[in-house]
């Protein structure tokens, strides 16, 4: 629950030069490309419009990249928080993804933080084989934001951010979210 006072308020996002303790990193324009591709995407699943947000920042210590990608709606705002969970969240699910890889997706309520909001995480495990990735991502929505907030590995990696949960996705995406959003 929000605290007293900040419901209601409304939200700008942006690309500060750090945002949750890691510095902004400007893009190659392939990764640009791919932030802009997943923003797209993921703005057609919710059904939501507005001027796109997208950053990188150097997470060194674990040699990993944090993504956010984000959208600010109108002035008047506009986005309907609840859609995070009528349009994306599901029961765990498997599927193949066309190439022969098993694509298991599960997701949980996370705590948006002191900016309000809904807030979900996904978990994401592809399996290849012997081989398996996972990936984890949290969301959130207000009625003028929505955000996103992902990380990978730089450059070829044979190794996984182990250790990593959904829980620690959570607090992730509440550190970033708290420097890339700021009130109107």
């Amino acid at each position: 629950m929000p605290p007293a006072g900040v419901r209601g308020a409304s939200y700008r996002l942006g690309t500060p030069p750090s945002a949750g303790g890691y510095a902004f990193h400007q893009a190659a324009s392939a990764s640009q490309q791919k932030m802009s591709d997943a923003e797209q995407q993921i703005a057609q699943q919710l059904g939501i419009t507005g001027t796109p947000v997208e950053a990188l920042y150097d997470d060194a210590a674990d040699s990993e990249w944090i993504v956010f990608i984000g959208i600010n709606a109108g002035s008047g705002g506009g986005f309907d928080p609840a859609q995070l969970h009528a349009k994306l969240w599901q029961q765990p699910s498997t599927h193949l993804d066309g190439t022969g890889d098993r694509v298991t997706t599960s997701w949980e309520d996370t705590d948006p933080g002191p900016h309000g909001g809904r807030g979900i995480c996904s978990q994401t495990l592809e399996q290849s084989g012997a081989l398996a990735a996972e990936d984890s991502a949290c969301l959130w929505m207000t009625a003028t934001t929505f955000g996103e907030v992902t990380f990978y590995p730089k450059g070829y990696s044979d190794r996984l951010l182990t250790g990593f949960t959904v829980v620690d996705a959570g607090n992730l995406m509440r550190a970033v979210r708290a420097d890339v959003e700021q009130p109107l």
